[in-house]
């Protein structure tokens, strides 16, 4: 089909149809511009014909802006109140507490580091301490501990627990007077139930056999607890004072004698007891190998309800 065809169609059945060549309608479509091919075209000189296509870049204005309007990626939250009195009054506040706190932690650390203060800054230790087998942890002297069962510190101290953490064999077979004996973790966890009525500290003081082992694990066991107790009010603690007995019952028996009951000292090892031995060491570490979760578990809900406070 011709140009001609394609472009009139059932115009060439018009009676005033004049048969045009498809150089004509070429020449209309795209005119050179040259020679007499432009007047007989109709066109005059130099005027081209053309059919301009709008570009997107001729937008009318009304049709930018309102793209414009729609597409501005909008602003977040924060941005739209950042100039809000209310807002920044807030941040500010919430600004100001959370430096608080980093700053009372540093102190409290500061504090804890620069004196020799107990382990919530609260106090100076009230029983003078030596340096002992074990750097972290806090030592007394079997003199010491005499002196406190002698009532040297009575208008100091409030109450004392001392803690023996050897097996009940060992413990029946000759103890420091007053002691109670501790020697699994949901044992020493029950001190962390009690609640303190004195005004005065109230000390605990750990020992074993040779304070090398049992003793100064179940000190840190219970500092973790407490610890962990009182996270959200560091460095509160419900036991802040407590001691370590540096040589353990068997030297504080070998010197102070009169204030053991009954005064005798039976060793771990003690042939007479190798199936205790036996019985009380897997006891004492079922805690931790076999029943920890389950015993964690009922911890954790006796010490929310007791110590709630």
């Amino acid at each position: 089909m011709s140009i001609r065809q394609r472009l009139f169609g059932d115009l060439t059945d018009s009676p005033v149809y004049r048969e045009t060549t498809d150089a004509e309608i070429q020449s209309i479509i795209t005119p050179d511009n040259k020679g007499d091919d432009s007047a007989d075209s109709g066109f005059i000189g130099d005027t081209p014909f053309s059919i301009e296509i709008v570009s997107r870049s001729k937008v009318p204005a009304k049709t930018e802006a309102r793209r414009s309007l729609f597409s501005v990626k909008r602003l977040a939250d924060d941005d739209l109140t950042d100039d809000s009195p209310c807002t920044k009054k807030l941040r500010q506040v919430e600004n100001d507490l959370a430096a608080l706190t980093t700053q009372n932690v540093i102190k409290a650390v500061e504090r804890l580091q620069s004196r020799n203060l107990v382990a919530d800054g609260s106090r100076d230790y009230t029983l003078p301490t030596i340096p002992g087998k074990h750097g972290d942890l806090k030592s007394i002297t079997h003199g010491t501990m005499s002196d406190v069962l002698d009532g040297k510190y009575k208008d100091k101290i409030g109450e004392v627990t001392i803690v023996d953490c050897r097996y009940p064999y060992e413990f029946d077979g000759g103890h420091i007077q007053g002691a109670v004996n501790m020697y699994t973790k949901d044992d020493v966890n029950s001190l962390l139930q009690s609640r303190d009525t004195f005004e005065k500290p109230h000390i605990l003081v750990f020992h074993c056999e040779f304070s090398s082992e049992r003793g100064p694990k179940m000190y840190r066991f219970l500092r973790s607890q407490d610890r962990e107790l009182n996270k959200e009010q560091y460095p509160r603690l419900n036991f802040p004072e407590v001691y370590l007995l540096d040589g353990g019952y068997k030297t504080f028996f070998t010197t102070q004698k009169e204030h053991c009951e009954p005064a005798s000292y039976k060793p771990m090892l003690h042939e007479d007891h190798a199936a205790d031995l036996r019985h009380f060491r897997v006891k004492s570490k079922s805690w931790t190998e076999g029943e920890k979760q389950k015993t964690s578990k009922r911890q954790r809900s006796r010490l929310n309800r007791h110590l709630s406070f």
